[in-house]
Parts: C-alpha cells; structure tokens; sequence
C-alpha cells in the first residue's frame, strides 16, 4: 500500500516528534529504494506551530525544541504555504481572530483580557456549574453538556470529590486490591501494597473509588466498542452493588452492567508494574484538557495559563459558545 501510495497527509504535525519523521524518511527510503526525502512521495504536513509542540516528558524548554520538526535540516526539504484566509472567522468576527493570533505570538503581553462574561461572579466553579441542579431528579439532558476542565490530574481528583460531596444521597466507597507484577521477593518488600494504593497514575481508578447514585463516571477502558462501551465514554450511575456497577449512557437511552476488572497502567515512570482490580471508572463532574473534544456547553477552565486561554478559547469560539466559557 505505501508503496502505490502518492500522497501522505500528515495532520497536527507541529505536536509529533522530530524522530518520527526521520523514521518514515527511512522507512520509505527503504521501500523506494530511492535516496530523494521520504522516497520521493508527497508528504503533505498540516498544523499551527503556535499551538502545542512536541511533549518531552520532564524535558526543558531547550529539549521541547530540539524536538520540533522546525530545528531539523529535513525541515528545509519542505516548501511552506501559509492559509491567506481563515473560512471559520465571518467579517463581523476578524477582531477576534487577530486577538488569538496575538496571544499565539505574545503580542498581548502578559495580561490576556478576556470578555467580562467569561469571569463569574461567583468563583467556585462547582456551584457555578452545578449550583441550580437538583441531582435527585435530574435527566441525563442537564448533565450531558457540562464540566469543569482542569489541566492536570491532581486538580481534576481534587474538584470531583468536592462536587461529590456537594451531591445529595449516601456515598458507597470501593476500595481496590493491588498487586506488583513480580516474582521477586525483594520487589514485594520494596513496593507494599500501602504504597501501591497511594498511586492513581494517568488512566487508572483510584483506590478508593467514591461513587453516588446519580453521579457522572467516565470509562477507562474499552469494555463493548459494539454498544458504545468504550474509554472515554460518560455515563451516569444508576444503582451501586457490591460487584457490579450499574450505568445508563449520558443521552439516557441505554443501560450497563461496568464490572470490576485488573488495570495495568500503560504509562508510567515507576521502576515497576503493578495491577490494580477495580471498577474501570472515575468520576467526571471534572476532566483533564485531553477530554476537551467532548461535546460541551457550558463549562469552567481551572487554569489562566497562555497556552490553554489560546487553545480553549479557540475551542468555545469553533462551537460560538464564548459566553458559557467561564475561567476560574
């Protein structure tokens, strides 16, 4: 296939790490076996190099760029074309436009001003968002296009559990068995299992997972693709068993049955692996940015930083929701 392939188009390409390139030179090098950039097919590389770069895990800003496509000689094999003409900005709008471009350059300086809508008067996000619901009767319909969106991990656990306790009705907590994956003895001592229940890496569950009915979850693992069961999928609990955890979809129309199931972390950076049996589920009245592309109407960003101001407020301006992004 690669080898009748003519052209490849490479989207989001500012975000993918310089080696990747180098390995598809080389590998339709080989396939080729012509010596010309990429084995002589058209490599077609869409982006905006303002937005977000290569990530180096715990790499400084010298790595970061090291890392871009842009600080390698193959960059110079491209010939550049730049958009003249944005579709998506309508005439009435172009101010709007110019003043993402200017954050993305640092021209604004380092006060960004947004619409005075987007700053509630009330600042704690949870009854911003929340405050009007009654959860004891509430449809999936209020719930579905609404949260609060965190950059990191820490500050999304820490806002799920208090809108947790801002719910009405009995909490049911669940709490995991973990294990090392290793034979050795000595890894047992290393790592107890008190450690282990102290971690919550990207992707797992929480050792103590505190749920109540009524409360948005969200999947962790892909369970039924098929019936819509998949990792990242919200839905709302039903009825809590000791076993068994019983959720509708987020639109109400269909019902499951989450068991608990072994959950090996895909990636961390600990000497070790471990496993931990638990539901596959966390709360969702908070996600991290990486969910932003659920569908959203309302919602409260917990970070002032640039590079999430340019990005999400291109986001609420793409749905034309500015006035439900509300910045706390």
């Amino acid at each position: 296939m690669l080898l009748k392939t003519k052209l490849i188009v490479w989207d989001e390409a500012p975000m993918t790490h310089v080696h990747a390139f180098l390995a598809v030179d080389r590998l339709l090098q080989d396939l080729t076996k012509c010596k010309e950039p990429f084995g002589g097919k058209v490599i077609l590389l869409g982006g905006d190099f303002h937005q977000v770069l290569p990530v180096i895990l715990r790499g400084s800003r010298t790595l970061t760029v090291a890392s871009s496509l842009k600080k390698h000689a193959l960059w110079l094999k491209f010939h550049k074309l730049y958009l003249t003409k944005n579709m998506c900005v309508l005439e009435s709008e172009r101010y709007f436009g110019a003043w993402l471009l200017d954050i993305g350059e640092k021209k604004s300086g380092s006060t960004i001003q947004l619409p005075l809508q987007c700053y509630p008067s009330i600042q704690d996000p949870i009854h911003q968002l929340y405050s009007d619901i009654d959860f004891s009767s509430v449809t999936p319909q209020e719930l579905k296009g609404q949260a609060i969106l965190t950059v990191n991990n820490e500050r999304y656990m820490e806002i799920n559990n208090k809108v947790l306790e801002f719910m009405p009705g009995n909490e049911t907590v669940y709490k995991a068995v973990g294990m090392i994956m290793s034979e050795d003895p000595q890894d047992q001592l290393t790592f107890p299992e008190e450690f282990l229940n102290s971690l919550t890496p990207t992707g797992l569950p929480p050792y103590e997972l505190k749920l109540k009915i009524g409360c948005i979850v969200i999947l962790l693992r892909n369970l039924a693709p098929s019936k819509g069961l998949c990792n990242g999928t919200r839905l709302i609990v039903t009825k809590l068993q000791q076993n068994i955890i019983q959720a509708k979809s987020i639109d109400g129309t269909e019902t499951f049955l989450i068991p608990r199931i072994p959950l090996i972390p895909s990636r961390t950076n600990m000497p070790f692996k471990f496993k931990r049996m638990q539901f596959p589920i966390r709360l969702a009245f908070s996600m991290t940015i990486s969910c932003k592309g659920k569908l959203l109407k309302r919602y409260v960003w917990c970070s002032m930083s640039r590079f999430l101001v340019m990005d999400n407020s291109m986001l609420a301006y793409q749905e034309h929701d500015l006035l439900n992004l509300f910045l706390w």
